[in-house]
């Protein structure tokens, strides 16, 4: 029987067995299968079957109507997002666009101390510039720009002094989107500010508006919703409703020393990092993880609501997670789903998901470890919120037992050079960027006597292990193990690589480094960014400027 004779839903049936380059290559053959080929629902199966495949989502799937597209348009969306995800996790991904930013103002002290992809905005960048060193109420510029373009965009600047801390919210549907905490030079007290973004009209007309100002700490460690998270003298989290403006909880630092006065003195327990979920805190901290649960939704409405820095009801810790070193760097990510939306696509909103952790540890000496170490906090897969007992550690959803603490997934050599600027971020599905000095390919565990080096890695892509080992359970490597160890073992399910060039020969690996820069000479980078959905990088300059790279194909 010729293939041209079999019904046309049997020839689609075979086209869900195949890959973009074989249903390509069958499109040759004749006039009927070309015709097949270009069929709407085979590209869309197709870009759902690399969806789940992929750790990574679609290109700025966002502005687009998927129902709506031709077959046409939908095939070119696959072949553009599959070019994508080759180049994003390829050795030296390669920029398809660069956008360079200057700051207003730019004078010859400006420095670059932050850039953030707006994740309410697509294409806006918010950047923060140091102007002026010189006085005590240091001069800054926040300015948010638009990069969808040729060339970026300033939409609106907003100049700061005596800027303390600030916090972007990582949840997309707040109407928060930002935080700045100042200090007030007339009352030397902490002044806490919300800012949402007026979105009515073109990009141009979009304009920074102050929603609330009220009291605040001097450092904020997140913003996520409406809660903002800001640590004070002893070491306790102060958590903020900001579409309030009300201090709501006191998440009490653990009282883990014999002399609790001496909590405020430790530096152990000061955080660096907060993950929110549901009712539940997680605090990052140098040398601790803490869980905390706050009442719900109804309980927090009836709870004492305060205008001031008054007392607030106090919040106990449920669970805690000591690692075994002092830590210089961490920044977690709850792990994001990616698949292309349907009606049947429903994430659960009641199980906790799993969180990447990338850490860097402390040393006695100038500079911290010249390795990242990835770790995962795996939730617990028996957590029912209607079973939930604070006095049963079991029913948590995370750190429920002594053995389920965080579990190392792997190592990445990252040296670094005394005064030379590090970063590391990470992204919410999975790619981890980072800074550091490994500028000599043939030792990349050392570095280099000059220049940096920007990496990443796809952490989301790389297999968990297979179970858990305890410290002194398992290999001799285990027993110094900077967390709780797991075993790859034999048969582990690992991940598949989609190639752009070879598509079909999908083959089994373990994800490598990619190295997206490289300067041999000059020290000049010191901030980093990712937008993953927009398949972006953004590099602070040391000078104030910033670079925008884009890694997705214009056009194929």
């Amino acid at each position: 029987m010729h293939l041209t004779t079999l019904p046309e839903d049997v020839i689609f049936q075979v086209f869900l067995h195949l890959d973009a380059d074989d249903i390509l290559s069958i499109r040759q053959t004749c006039k009927w299968l070309a015709a097949a080929t270009r069929d709407r629902a085979v590209w869309h199966y197709a870009l759902s079957k690399y969806s789940k495949r992929s750790a990574l989502p679609v290109p700025s799937i966002k502005q687009y109507d998927l129902l709506g597209l031709s077959g046409a348009e939908m095939e070119r969306l696959t072949r553009r997002t599959l070019a994508f995800w080759s180049n994003w996790q390829s050795p030296q991904p390669k920029a398809h666009q660069e956008i360079w930013i200057r700051p207003g103002d730019h004078g010859p002290n400006a420095r670059n101390l932050s850039v953030i992809f707006l994740p309410h905005l697509p294409a806006h960048v918010l950047t923060l510039t140091l102007l002026d060193t010189s006085s005590r109420s240091r001069r800054f510029l926040f300015e948010l720009w638009h990069v969808a373009g040729l060339s970026a965009t300033c939409v609106d600047r907003m100049p700061i002094q005596a800027l303390t801390s600030y916090a972007v919210n990582t949840i997309t549907d707040s109407p928060t989107i930002f935080t700045i905490t100042r200090r007030d030079p007339q009352t030397e007290q902490s002044i806490t500010e919300a800012y949402r973004i007026n979105t009515h009209g073109p990009s141009t007309s979009i304009h920074v508006q102050l929603a609330k100002q009220f009291p605040g700490y001097p450092k904020t460690v997140g913003l996520h919703g409406p809660w903002l998270m800001a640590t004070d003298a002893h070491k306790h989290i102060r958590m903020f409703d900001v579409d309030e403006g009300r201090l709501r909880y006191t998440l009490n630092a653990p009282t883990t020393l014999s002399n609790p006065a001496l909590v405020s003195a430790s530096q152990e327990l000061q955080c660096l990092d907060t993950v929110v979920w549901g009712d539940f805190v997680l605090s990052f901290c140098k040398q601790y993880i803490v869980l905390y649960h706050v009442p719900s939704a109804t309980a927090r409405d009836a709870a004492t609501s305060l205008d001031s820095l008054g007392d607030a009801p106090r919040v106990d810790a449920a669970a805690s997670y000591k690692w075994r070193w002092r830590i210089d760097t961490v920044t977690a990510m709850p792990r994001r789903e990616n698949h292309i939306p349907s009606a049947t696509n429903v994430q659960s909103l009641t199980a906790p998901p799993l969180i990447d952790i990338l850490v860097r540890f402390d040393t006695w000496f100038p500079w911290p470890v010249n390795l990242l170490h990835h770790f995962a906090l795996v939730p617990n897969p028996d957590y029912r919120p209607d079973t939930l007992r604070l006095s049963d550690p079991a029913t948590l959803p995370y750190l429920f037992s002594p053995a389920d603490g965080p579990i190392t997934v792997h190592s990445i050599p990252s040296p670094l050079r005394i005064f030379t600027p590090s970063d590391v971020i990470l992204g919410p599905y999975g790619t981890a960027l980072w800074l550091d000095a490994s500028t000599d390919t043939t030792t990349p565990s050392q570095a280099g006597d000059h220049g940096q080096r920007i990496a990443g890695m796809v952490l989301s892509r790389i297999p968990l292990p297979a179970r858990r080992v305890l410290p002194g359970d398992g290999p001799q490597d285990d027993h110094v193990s900077p967390g709780l160890a797991g075993l790859h073992l034999e048969g582990a399910e690992r991940v598949e690589r989609e190639d752009s060039s070879t598509t079909a020969g999908a083959v089994p690996y373990w994800p490598d480094v990619s190295v997206f820069h490289i300067q041999d000479r000059e020290e000049r980078w010191n901030r980093l960014a990712v937008d993953e959905e927009g398949g972006r990088i953004a590099i602070g300059h040391t000078d104030g400027t910033v670079k925008v790279c884009s890694y997705v194909p214009s056009a194929l």
